[in-house]
């Protein structure tokens, strides 16, 4: 069967020949779902987008009724384009040395040609400008590897001194040195490591060498030493190399749980060029999730977009910045972007949060979605900052949001069995686990795992529709105007190498770098 949906009027991808701006719309095929690009010069090309049309679809269902981005026309133009996307993180490159030579990687000094290894009068001027957003996104600080700069820590401190918060996406090897990771625990900094699983043979095959998987696991131990906070495992994922190592990364992060309480998982990123890297078969997003879902005991695992988090961010405002309750880091973007689920500990391992409720995640979330929307006029009329009316906030959505919960939750397995003393037992427990962590200063145990398909657009399949609802950028200094701008990630690739390439010309760079650990 094949047809075709033209899902947005406006939509435009990149040639996969010439890499103009074209029009775009999506085919199906035998269940598969294609991103068509039409040029005028080189004809028709096309990429696998998705390996599952229902899912795909079922996707933008449940995401019909939510409120629109406002945003203007998207080019495809990013360096030029206007459109404040409200970016809740923005990734700040700080150089592009790395201790590890990854085949699949483009972003460092071997696929770029150039030294990109600014000074600190460089960030000082881009952080400065980003604490001026409103709101205020989290930094991750990206690479290359950041670690390798001796001065990385003075970066996070200029940082704090603006008020942001700053975190690192780093492969983790440096951590595996002892007073290395205590030093950086001393920050309190928010990592997102990588590490695709517990077999050395896929490091061989992703990264080029297995060598690194023994330093990862001791910067795991060291973790669980120093760190007084949870962080996030990035790992990618791909059919054929680590698809059936997923149920022990699952398990991996449950006994880590002290330390982890987010798997971001990115479905292979394939932006190398043409003989640098292999592969028999295309990862979508829709072939991870289905690798979770195959590899939770019980299963019980629905995805959802994470998109619908919007919902969530209607509330917030009503119940401050309290953990849980923190920046939202996908509220609003496109379905077909990021999709999310939650596994439960249950005491050996992790479960579905489906084994846990009276009826599937999904058909939940849809029905969350119409109880705030009935009570959105009425927030909309409250000012948050007045105590009074924040008062009034609070009661409103509690009286909308108990009855949901109520209809939703499965209290005998939630409470362990008895709905009359289990809550009671509960809330003793999480007394007991917020008392210790006051007294040691140590994080308790993650009560979920949330787990997050992330899936970078890849150049050959990039769509201008889901552009302007990204809420994730890449931030850098325009050489030529001297502003500080946000390009969505997504389509940082092909922007990346000419802007930082002329940051490095007018900056020069500090030398200041480091062999693996």
């Amino acid at each position: 069967m094949i047809s075709h949906l033209n899902l947005a009027e406006q939509s435009l991808g990149f040639c996969g020949d010439c890499q103009k701006r074209v029009p775009a719309e999506y085919r199906f095929e035998d269940e598969q779902v294609w991103f068509s690009k039409s040029c005028p010069d080189c004809g028709v090309s096309e990429s696998l987008v998705s390996s599952d049309a229902a899912t795909w679809r079922a996707k933008r269902v449940i995401w019909e009724g939510a409120p629109e981005r406002k945003a203007a026309e998207c080019s495809l133009h990013c360096d030029k384009c206007k459109i404040d996307h409200g970016p809740t993180t923005l990734f700040l490159d700080v150089t592009n040395h790395c201790n590890m030579d990854c085949p699949i990687c483009g972003f460092s000094l071997r696929g770029m040609g150039f030294e990109f290894n600014p000074p600190l009068q460089y960030f000082d001027k881009v952080l400065r400008a980003i604490s001026q957003m409103h709101p205020r996104p989290i930094v991750n600080l990206f690479g290359g590897e950041p670690t390798v700069r001796r001065d990385m820590f003075d970066i996070i401190k200029i940082g704090r001194s603006y008020g942001l918060d700053m975190q690192v996406t780093t492969n983790g090897l440096r951590l595996a040195n002892e007073a290395y990771c205590r030093k950086l625990c001393e920050l309190n900094v928010g990592l997102r490591i990588g590490f695709d699983g517990r077999d050395r043979a896929i490091y061989e095959r992703l990264r080029g060498s297995g060598k690194s998987y023994d330093l990862k696991l001791r910067a795991f131990r060291n973790l669980k030493k120093h760190s007084r906070r949870k962080h996030t495992i990035f790992a990618t994922a791909a059919l054929g190399v680590n698809d059936q190592h997923m149920a022990d990364l699952i398990q991996f992060c449950y006994e880590n749980r002290e330390i982890v309480s987010n798997l971001g998982i990115l479905p292979l990123y394939e932006n190398w060029q043409p003989g640098e890297y292999e592969v028999a078969v295309h990862t979508t997003p829709e072939d991870v999730e289905k690798m979770v879902q195959e590899s939770v005991p019980g299963g019980g695992v629905d995805f959802v977009p994470a998109g619908m988090t919007h919902w969530l961010a209607v509330l917030r405002p009503f119940f401050g910045e309290k953990p849980g309750l923190g920046v939202l880091n996908f509220a609003g973007v496109h379905p077909n972007c990021e999709s999310l689920t939650f596994l439960i500990p249950d005491g050996e391992s992790y479960r579905g949060l489906n084994h846990y409720m009276k009826r599937d995640l999904t058909e939940a979330v849809e029905d969350f979605a119409r109880v705030v929307k009935q009570i959105e006029p009425k927030l909309a009329r409250l000012d948050p900052t007045k105590r009074r009316q924040r008062f009034r906030g609070k009661l409103i959505c509690l009286r909308a949001v108990v009855p949901w919960l109520l209809r939703t939750m499965n209290k005998r397995r939630v409470f362990g069995g008895n709905p009359i003393t289990g809550p009671i037992r509960t809330a003793l427990s999480l007394w007991k686990r917020r008392r210790t962590k006051r007294r040691t200063g140590r994080p308790s145990p993650s009560a979920y795992l949330r787990v997050v398909i992330i899936p970078l657009e890849e150049q050959h399949s990039v769509d201008s529709e889901r552009l302007k609802a990204c809420r994730v950028g890449s931030v850098y200094e325009n050489v030529e105007t001297g502003k500080v701008e946000v390009i969505p990630h997504c389509v940082w690739f092909p922007y990346r190498n000419p802007l930082l390439k002329k940051i490095a010309e007018k900056y020069g760079r500090t030398g200041e770098k480091r062999k693996a650990a």
